[in-house]
């Protein structure tokens, strides 16, 4: 009798006693709701620039464009400077554009065509230039690295993803892309940085216009004879930092599409040098002596 009171008592206990799940016990606070994901500057460029509908302009100048762009997009839109010396005006009514249910991206191409213009993304946004501008604009935007034990291939991927380039992946790689590298490089151009990280993953890396190409070193040599070189940095504006009488502005020098030529904004003026008398006319020599009679 007393052994089964016993064990009614303990059955009560047992029932009455609330359960603590383990993420409440000892105070612990409920787990927090998970957070959508923060969408990156360039993923929402990108996804504008994506996104479909019409595309009308009749007689509007490439600023006018540019501005209904920017306002689209929400994004920046840049034009290179140097297409400017080709003669364009962008304040000529001169875009005409008629598209029906088009990519934003794909109608700007088509309205920068008849200019011989391209337009890319880059970490400021949105750039326009000739092909030729936009792929070193590309490749030289300045980025830092600071890897420990990386993979390659995540590396690789999360620069690409962050400027805008195209740099592909041989596939046929395949666990050489997860090599762990380490490499620190500080405000370097992008190209430089990869074919840096390609060489600590004994990789190689070859552009053939605007891509980037990282494959074995093997293959890498095979294609270079037809791939294209390292890209340049863009010649300097050829103005001296002077302007004429005095400095605080820009002289322009003879002879534009010579860089490095440089001319001061005030010449010191000549010296008078001490004259030198010009040099004596040589003496001829004598004449030979008569022959004598016989």
């Amino acid at each position: 009798m007393r052994s089964t009171l016993c064990r009614m008592f303990a059955v009560a206990v047992f029932t009455a006693t609330p359960v603590v799940t383990p993420s409440l016990a000892r105070g612990a606070a409920p787990a927090p709701a998970a957070t959508a994901k923060t969408t990156s500057p360039m993923d929402a460029a990108r996804k504008a620039l994506d996104e479909v509908g019409d595309m009308n302009y009749q007689g509007k100048s490439l600023n006018e464009v540019m501005g209904d762009l920017k306002e689209r997009a929400k994004v920046s839109v840049t034009i290179d400077p140097a297409v400017y010396q080709f003669g364009l005006d962008p304040n000529q009514p001169n875009v005409t554009v008629v598209l029906k249910q088009v990519k934003l991206k794909d109608g700007l191409q088509q309205a920068l065509a008849p200019f011989n213009l391209k337009c890319g993304l880059t970490k400021d946004g949105l750039y326009i230039s000739t092909e030729e501008g936009l792929v070193t604009k590309q490749f030289r935007q300045r980025v830092s690295v600071n890897c420990e034990g990386t993979a390659f291939g995540a590396a690789v991927k999360q620069l690409s993803a962050d400027c805008g380039a195209n740099i592909v992946l041989d596939p046929r790689l395949k666990d050489k892309v997860n090599a762990a590298v380490t490499l620190k490089l500080d405000d370097v151009p992008l190209e430089t940085a990869i074919r840096l990280l390609a060489e600590v993953a004994d990789l190689g890396a070859v552009r053939m216009s605007n891509v980037l190409f990282v494959t074995t070193t093997e293959r890498a040599e095979k294609l270079r004879p037809n791939a294209d070189g390292p890209t340049q940095p863009a010649p300097g504006n050829p103005v001296f930092p002077f302007p004429a009488g005095g400095p605080g502005g820009p002289v322009p020098l003879p002879g534009i599409g010579v860089p490095g030529i440089v001319l001061p904004a005030n010449p010191a003026p000549a010296q008078d040098l001490p004259a030198v008398a010009p040099p004596a006319p040589a003496t001829p020599p004598p004449a030979p002596p008569a022959p004598g009679k016989p």
